[in-house]
């Protein structure tokens, strides 16, 4: 049984040298202009990219699980047109990250985004979290909640654990990639994913879930208590045909438990709604932080 790594590493120097080289082209080729930040924290040089607005609410980009910077390569553009904005390559995942402690559980993970912020000067953000990384935005503004000024969440894996339904999909998404179109739009329309229709947007992105062996703590799911507490202005998106969970379920449990919190049900869309609809989530994302930026009145 292979066990999770303390710490992350590539399987082998050859597993690193063939995910960089289709990294360096991606960040290379990347649609606007990126400056590369390498903050440090008490778990590892964190690898930022800074491009957008020089001024306003900044909004950093959480990932999915094993995911980077390069899976926001149709938002950063569109909301760095009018916020500052920082996409993360987290610890414990492929990327130039450098981790050299590991992250244990949720307070770890807390407390590195908050020396992440500390290092780049940024007192309240705005995040963007899509899977993990919504997992990962409601830990930050439950443990937090003075650093999170609001959120957008798109398809949060924090409700329960992945099934055999989910890892079914992925594996379907993954081999889809690989098909000529003819076979592979029948395939999206099968599995809700329209992104697979665009192999090249995300290959090098998710070639590092088996060319590197991810240390993230393994997600665990939120009670209500900790849901509760969350007080940041919040807009969640699910897709509606996710298979991560049962979205009009966890939409009917979160108007209980986190009744301010804006829930939309996506239709067509499944778990990859961050790249099935950018176009789409980038309104939504723009339009909330908006209403969380604007002041209050009288």
């Amino acid at each position: 049984m292979n066990e999770r790594p303390a710490i992350g590493r590539f399987r082998n120097d050859r597993a690193a040298q063939r995910y960089f080289a289709g990294y360096d082209a991606v960040i290379r080729d990347w649609p606007v202009p990126l400056e590369p930040l390498d903050v440090p924290t008490g778990y590892g040089t964190t690898r930022l990219y800074r491009t957008g607005a020089p001024e306003g609410l900044p909004v950093m980009f959480l990932p999915g699980m094993g995911g980077n910077s390069l899976g926001w390569i149709h938002a950063s553009g569109p909301v760095g047109a009018h916020h500052p904005v920082y996409l993360a390559d987290p610890l414990g995942t492929a990327g130039r990250s450098d981790q050299t402690a590991p992250l244990r559980d949720t307070k770890d993970l807390a407390d590195w985004i908050r020396q992440v912020l500390d290092g780049i000067d940024v007192p309240r953000v705005y995040l963007v979290g899509f899977s993990y990384g919504g997992y990962m935005s409601l830990v930050q503004a439950a443990r937090t909640p003075e650093r999170v000024a609001g959120m957008t969440l798109l398809d949060p894996a924090a409700f329960r654990v992945a099934g055999l339904t989910h890892y079914a999909w992925g594996f379907g998404c993954g081999i889809g990639m690989q098909l000529p179109p003819l076979l592979r739009r029948p395939l999206a329309k099968l599995l809700y994913s329209d992104s697979i229709n665009r192999p090249e947007d995300v290959r090098v992105a998710i070639s590092g879930t088996y060319l590197y062996k991810g240390a993230q703590p393994a997600m665990v799911p939120l009670t209500d208590d900790e849901l509760a507490v969350v007080t940041a202005p919040t807009r969640i998106l699910f897709g509606k045909h996710s298979t991560m969970q049962d979205s009009a379920a966890v939409a009917r449990r979160l108007a209980r438990v986190l009744p301010a919190a804006e829930v939309e049900l996506v239709p067509g869309t499944g778990h990859a709604i961050a790249l099935d609809v950018p176009d789409l989530v980038n309104a939504r994302i723009l339009e909330h932080a908006a209403k969380v930026s604007r002041p209050a009145g009288p």
